[in-house]
């Protein structure tokens, strides 16, 4: 498969998984995804996909790689090769996207698994763990579980799809008929991102504070690694170390522990179960509003990227004028109530969006692109400042929604 064909849709399955471009590299989860890509139940080569953000839709957000990891990649590569038994046919591929450089590790000639480590790694990656990749989901398996009959991949069951009569709920929290919700802002500090001047005084404060914690960390962490080192030394220059830390501290203030979190859920009014529906929402960009493209995790975060992945957060897609969401409900059961997404959306609200009203439009697709649903909800983002008046609701058309 080309690169620009991977690019079309990225999304995390059986037979693609889009690494992370805003994490670290990792090597340890780069073996378990080759691991468990390579015992999927699929035909045909996997791959793994560097350089683009897995929110991003038809291509539009290739954040690229840097030159020096082509090196890095090609030394992971010669890893692998060296503890996956039996032996995998694995390449990588690269190319310049926009002028930006993407890659992509092809994984073929998965037909003799069950695929395992034959050394030890790692206190965690020892000689004969064995992982599988179902869609979305990377779990460890015993290999015995694997070795009584592991037959070439599974043919996937074709999508039921939705009766013409199907009759679907979509609202707030775990309300399907509640339209319009009022959130709590819990920090009215201005996102920098999220307004259309300059940073505000709160956000230089904080800004200010995480540069100078970090510094310090980052500082005498550099120091404890260095041989002979002692705290008592020079300081080593920590600009660019801190710089990446100070900016993933930053995004995880305002899109993880003080945004508004929104919860969506769906109910199946019928009663025949109904597979692989397809959520679009759209809403306006407002001054004072930002939508998170991803979760937002802290500099010192020890979880692994598949931990993070496994809590599914819904693709977006950030547009001049208007901000998309969507993601897939796998399986909705007759006559049951479920949540929408894997992980709340996470917004950023700075003051020019207190008290707005929102309109979201949406529409719920069935597996063969049919219309099962359409309509609106509205949240309003907390109260109004003092001394003004109430915006009336933002909205505006969306072309996306609208296409048929």
């Amino acid at each position: 498969m080309l690169l620009k064909q991977m690019l079309e849709r990225p999304t995390t399955s059986s037979n693609l998984v889009v690494y992370d471009p805003f994490q670290a590299f990792d090597r340890e989860t780069l073996v378990k995804e080759v691991v468990g890509l390579a015992n999927a139940q699929i035909d045909g080569p996997r791959n793994i996909l560097f350089g683009v953000n897995p929110g991003a839709m038809n291509g539009n957000a290739v954040v690229g790689i840097p030159e020096d990891a082509i090196g890095e990649l090609k030394r992971a590569h010669r890893l692998v090769s060296a503890l996956v038994e039996p032996v995998l046919e694995l390449a990588f591929i690269f190319d310049r996207i926009n002028g930006k450089l993407v890659g992509a590790l092809e994984i073929d000639g998965c037909d003799f698994g069950p695929y395992f480590l034959a050394q030890d790694l790692t206190d965690e990656l020892r000689r004969g763990a064995c992982w599988i990749r179902e869609d979305r989901d990377l779990r460890a398996i015993e290999r015995s579980a694997l070795l009584n009959g592991h037959a070439p991949a599974l043919e996937e069951p074709t999508p039921e799809l939705a009766p013409e009569d199907v009759s679907l709920s979509l609202g707030f929290n775990d309300d399907a008929d509640c339209d319009f919700v009022e959130v709590e802002v819990p920090d009215t500090s201005d996102p920098p991102f999220a307004e259309d001047g300059g940073a505000s005084s709160d956000t230089k404060r904080l800004t200010q504070a995480i540069k100078d914690t970090v510094s310090t960390v980052t500082t005498q962490m550099l120091r404890l690694a260095k041989p002979g080192s002692s705290p008592s030394q020079e300081p080593v220059d920590t600009e660019d170390a801190g710089k990446q830390i100070a900016e993933a501290a930053r995004q995880h203030y305002f899109f993880e522990e003080r945004a508004v979190k929104l919860d969506l859920c769906i109910r199946n009014n019928g009663d025949v179960s109904v597979r692989d529906i397809a959520l679009e929402l759209g809403m306006p960009r407002i001054p004072g509003l930002d939508i998170a493209d991803r979760i937002y995790t802290s500099p010192f975060d020890k979880r692994s990227e598949a931990e993070i992945r496994k809590r599914r957060y819904a693709d977006v897609e950030q547009r001049r004028d208007a901000v998309f969401v969507r993601t897939t409900i796998d399986l909705l059961p007759a006559n049951k109530t479920q949540p929408v997404l894997g992980t709340a959306l996470r917004m950023a609200v700075g003051r020019k969006a207190l008290g707005r009203k929102v309109a979201m439009q949406y529409v719920l697709r069935a597996a063969d692109g049919r219309r099962l649903k359409d309509g609106r909800l509205k949240i309003r983002l907390g109260q109004n400042p003092k001394g003004t008046s109430a915006d009336g609701a933002a909205a505006t058309h969306y072309r996306g929604l609208d296409d048929d």
